[in-house]
């Protein structure tokens, strides 16, 4: 597997020369501000130049290249597979309750015995995650088949997210990219590093991505108890302060984040779904925590990897982890280089929303605040 990774700004323009590796077997992946009117030229040069690969990518409020971030300008990957091939497939979603049916048009097209993985991209103002998920995973093995992605981002104004596809910014769409073969590895790990605190409670009350009641209480006034005087401070606080949310087997659970409160009618809007019936606990997060949460990551997906073996990491982290990291965000990317073999490059974005298997081997969920990270090498 060759993999190529540089970036495009203005002030510089492309950071290293353009390999020529077009192929069906070559994937462009490209991340890019959300203002991506300024790049069209530099994505029509990928276009021209790669007309036979498969090229996707997102918005993003800040994209991945090795251990740095890149807030104004393209991150790209190109990336060839001697012994694997690809297949992309793509489909719209109309509405948020088109999400499932997206979802399993994109597995039907990928399916093959030899899918080893699916890479996702959508839309994420204007998909449904877990409906995404659940399409996909109707219509595949997850067990043998591991499915991975995000949700893309803007600048944390909640207005505009796309995804490229055929050289433009599309609005309400996934792509899935099918990743095949034999010799090749797809191997994920999910961390976040929140500690929980308080009492477990039920949610008892919701709709779609806004909260109203935990335990029969209203969920605003609930969650400003529990905060005492860092309540002050919200809705901005809130990302200090999200939730653990799980289903009644307890196996597992995932992170939602807060984007915004409504005084009047006492309630809570996260980034994603949170469903009734589910039970849930606070979380808080620090530096610290979220700095923990991505070595362990790190560590624990290393251990599966032959040790002089360089490994392509896609890296999806949370635009929330963003913020509450802050200038000192590029220290959890320096995290995960520094646990993996010897040479291996790193490749991402920042998302609304991280689309990962929830345990090893598990079946896949949405995640907010969560260090996802696959790792892909072609063996012998």
């Amino acid at each position: 597997m060759q993999v190529l990774l540089t970036f495009f700004t203005h002030a510089t323009g492309s950071h290293k020369p353009l390999p020529d590796i077009d192929s069906p077997q070559t994937l462009v992946l490209v991340f890019s501000e959300p203002d991506n009117q300024q790049y069209q030229q530099a994505l029509d040069t990928l276009h021209k130049k790669y007309a036979n690969s498969i090229i996707a990518g997102c918005s993003t409020v800040a994209g991945i290249f090795n251990e740095h971030l890149l807030e104004s300008g393209l991150v790209v990957g190109i990336i060839h597979f001697h012994n694997s091939h690809l297949a992309l497939a793509t489909a719209t979603i109309p509405r948020l309750e088109d999400s499932f049916f997206a979802g399993k048009a994109i597995a039907n097209d990928l399916n093959a015995p030899d899918l080893k993985g699916i890479m996702i991209f959508s839309d994420g103002l204007n998909t449904q995650g877990n409906d995404l998920i659940n399409g996909i995973a109707s219509a595949i093995d997850q067990q043998k088949v591991t499915l991975v992605g995000g949700l893309a981002s803007d600048k944390m104004h909640f207005e505009h997210t796309w995804v490229l596809f055929n050289g433009q910014a599309n609005t309400h769409r996934a792509i899935g990219i099918g990743f095949y073969g034999e010799k090749l590895v797809f191997a994920s790990h999910a961390q976040d590093g929140f500690k929980p605190f308080g009492p477990e409670r039920l949610i008892t009350r919701s709709s779609n991505n806004v909260l109203y009641e935990i335990d029969g209480q209203p969920a605003l006034q609930l969650y400003k108890q529990y905060l005492g005087e860092h309540a002050n401070d919200l809705p901005a606080m809130a990302l200090h302060f999200p939730l653990a949310i799980w289903n009644e087997s307890k196996d597992h659970y995932v992170v939602r984040t807060i984007i915004g409160i409504d005084e009047t009618e006492n309630s809570l809007k996260f980034i994603a779904d949170i469903p009734v019936g589910y039970h849930t606990q606070l979380m808080y997060g620090s530096f610290d925590n979220l700095l923990d949460g991505a070595e362990l990551a790190a560590r624990n997906i290393s251990k599966k990897l032959p040790p002089n073996q360089p490994v392509l990491a896609l890296t999806i982290s949370c635009s929330g982890r963003k913020l509450v990291m802050a200038h000192d965000t590029d220290q959890e990317l320096d995290a995960i280089l520094e646990y993996l073999p010897k040479d291996s490059q790193q490749l991402g974005f920042y998302s609304f929303g991280e689309l990962a298997p929830i345990k090893e081997g598990g079946k896949c969920g949405l995640h907010n605040e969560t260090m996802t990270l696959t790792v892909l090498y072609e063996g012998s």
